[in-house]
């Protein structure tokens, strides 16, 4: 039987019967509903790469005496979404069948996991087959959000967002996140529910703000310090002005806020203090530091910085958060004496 679909062939001898029954050569690191499936049952997958199975791959996974990792196999179809150079290595070994488990979903689905699966391990997709699969995934999941996209392709967000601005196409109102959570991609709206709940209520939680206005707590605080500094809460409109004298910590620079804080006795003489300090200090780099850290940085592990960048950029908003809450309460307290 031949399977020329991705520009492989390979023949399949057929055994005497369809029997799909569980591995029984199965090692602790597979799966527990493995399976083995005759081969001559399976069919060549939608793959991610261009040029179909790399050769000198499958002969290296066919001197593999041990039994080969299960394959993943899109139940509907019986073809293989994950494993093409395993099946094609089993073929060249002469087994009847080849331990598997199975994807349950649709096609456009089963594409996604199979570029999901390549990016975790085996042969590396090329940068060209990287960015081929997420122009499909931003076609057949329009409502992913480019960071969920970026992760499964292994791409930079930025490189998503501008295949996703030269795919065009059908357009959505919301993405959904990598936690699942559904996200309008207008933040106006919500922006100025923040907004109201502020003014009416200043003393409110940046959570509870967050909750109510259905913006994250990110937003939520963005929106407090942009009425703090007498701007809009929304981004592009006009600066309105500030009254009271004197520069707030907000209007000055970076270096001038540090400076001051080297300075305080109330930090600098006690342990956590100073550690709050060394971590400010560590931070307070200026453009062209960033700029020179960016250009560091490998392309294999641009992704990787890149979360680690998010998550602890989240952190320090969570930070700022609790500190104006703090700042708030104790204001409240003070009045309230």
């Amino acid at each position: 039987m031949q399977r020329p679909e991705t520009g492989t062939t390979f023949t399949i001898q057929e055994p005497a019967a369809d029997v799909i029954v569980p591995a029984a050569r199965r090692t602790g690191a597979w799966p527990q509903d493995c399976v083995d499936v005759p081969l001559h049952l399976l069919a060549p997958g939608d793959s991610p790469r261009l040029n179909g199975c790399d050769e000198a791959h499958v002969a290296r996974l066919a001197e593999v005496d041990a039994p080969l990792p299960p394959v993943l196999v899109h139940r509907q179809t019986m073809r293989v979404v994950d494993g093409m150079h395993r099946l094609a290595a089993a073929v060249a070994r002469g087994d009847r069948t080849i331990a598997a488990t199975f994807f349950d979903g649709d096609v456009a689905d089963a594409f996604l996991h199979a570029v999901q699966s390549n990016i975790r391990h085996g042969l590396p997709l090329s940068q060209a087959e990287r960015r081929a699969a997420a122009m499909r995934i931003i076609a057949s999941h329009p409502h992913m959000s480019d960071r969920s996209i970026a992760r499964v392709a292994g791409l930079g967000t930025k490189t998503v967002f501008t295949l996703r601005q030269k795919a065009g196409g059908r357009q959505t109102t919301a993405r959904v996140g990598r936690d699942g959570k559904v996200r309008p991609l207008d933040h106006t709206a919500g922006r100025l529910r923040a907004a109201e709940l502020l003014t009416r209520h200043p003393e409110i939680s940046i959570r509870e703000v967050a909750r109510t206005a259905g913006v994250s707590p990110a937003t939520a605080s963005d929106v407090r310090r942009r009425l703090a500094r007498g701007e809009p809460p929304t981004t592009g409109a006009p600066r309105l002005q500030r009254s009271g004298p004197g520069p707030t910590p907000a209007s000055l620079a970076p270096p001038q806020v540090l400076d001051k804080l080297l300075k305080d006795p109330s930090l600098r003489d006690k342990e956590a203090g100073r550690r709050l300090l060394r971590l400010l200090r560590n931070v307070a780099i200026d453009d062209q530091e960033w700029q020179d850290l960016l250009s560091t940085v490998p392309p294999h592990c641009a992704t990787l910085v890149g979360e680690l960048a998010l998550q602890y950029a989240q952190t320090w908003s969570t930070f700022a958060d609790s500190l104006a809450d703090q700042s708030k309460s104790e204001s409240l307290r003070m009045t309230a004496d």
